[in-house]
């Protein structure tokens, strides 16, 4: 049985009912999963932790679009192999996060040599090519929690190379039930990591977070079944990014959103759709509260307060792709799916 990287350095696996976590389950070439996106403002249960315990996504909601693939590919094929030289593998995760990683025998670890994300069509490559992660130590069970410093340089969009350094903590934290939509999983694990970096632009902090809750069902041999990751990069003066993400292997029909609401009750359309050229306009009712456009994973891209009837939204900023904006008045949601040619 073999386990994801995932979005953010865990790689390992869990032995049948013994709910340990050994190298010898971890990610190799040629490994893969499919993911459903799921609703990125669902809770990630922090304190749900412990031994029997319960995480509740029954009522969740997806985005109605096609899922994402996360594979395993040799890293000296990766886009990214010049960054990572040492690297072994490249886990890909479509449209999220690339891990690069190597597994450790001798030591019994999982070594992570960085990730990359995109945003906004930028690059955002993260090399611990000083001191690399130990994503995992092995054996691992519940309970079982570990801090590693990180070590290297960030290349960031105008900023170019910066120096970050910090540490990450790992913790298997919780076992009991997981629900998802109408499944129930009843023997399931969780994996806690929070990572973060810190370094400085023009004299200003920066400050890089990753953090993420990752599902294991113990009873079968398969990858996580459920994901809650986040990545945020604080440039100071250089301004935030980043994005939430949640997936799932289990495909929700629900749409986030659209069930809340009725046609009459808020109004939202979006033409041209497919959008062609520089500007597409958003209408919806008066009254609207805000107007929020999402990618294709659920990432908030950017956010209309009080928009009024019409927005017009310059769409040359944006990759190409589907996309997703919802409109919010009182209690009221509508959301709607658009292309960008």
């Amino acid at each position: 049985m073999k386990t994801p990287l995932l979005l953010m350095v865990i790689s390992a696996g869990f032995c049948g009912s013994a709910q340990t976590i050994n190298l010898s389950d971890t990610l190799s070439t040629g490994d893969s999963q499919t993911y459903y996106v799921l609703d990125s403002n669902a809770t990630a249960y922090p304190d749900v932790v412990g031994a029997g315990v319960t995480w509740d996504y029954e009522g969740i909601g997806g985005y109605g679009i096609a899922p994402n693939i996360n594979s395993v590919i040799p890293a000296e094929t990766s886009d990214f192999s010049d960054d990572y030289p040492i690297s072994v593998y490249a886990e890909n995760f479509e449209n999220s996060i690339n891990t690069f990683f190597s597994n450790d025998a001798d030591a019994g670890e999982v070594i992570v040599h960085g990730f990359v994300f995109q945003e906004l069509s930028n690059d955002f490559i993260i090399k611990y090519d000083i001191d690399p992660l130990i994503s995992a130590k092995f054996p691992m069970t519940l309970g079982t929690t570990y801090d590693d410093a990180i070590n290297g340089t960030a290349t960031l969009p105008l900023a170019g190379d910066v120096a970050i350094d910090g540490s990450a903590t790992i913790t298997c934290d919780g076992t009991g039930v997981l629900k998802i939509g109408t499944s129930v999983y009843t023997d399931v694990i969780r994996v806690h990591t929070l990572e973060v970096s810190e370094g400085i632009i023009l004299g200003s902090p920066a400050i890089i977070t990753r953090e993420s809750y990752v599902y294991y069902d113990i009873s079968a041999d398969n990858m996580a079944i459920f994901i809650h990751g986040s990545v945020l990069a604080e440039l100071g003066a250089g301004g935030d990014f980043g994005f939430t993400a949640v997936y799932s292997i289990d495909e929700i029909t629900e749409i986030v959103g659209v069930e809340e609401t009725t046609q009459a009750e808020l109004d939202l359309t979006v033409y041209p759709n497919p959008a062609s050229g520089n500007f597409t306009t958003i209408s919806t009712v008066e009254g609207t509260e805000s107007l929020t456009i999402l990618n294709s994973i659920g990432q908030v891209v950017t956010t209309y307060n009080n928009p009024g009837t019409q927005v017009n939204v310059d769409v040359s900023e944006l990759s190409t792709g589907v996309y997703f904006v919802q409109a919010t008045k009182g209690s009221a949601t509508r959301t709607e799916k658009f292309v960008v040619k």
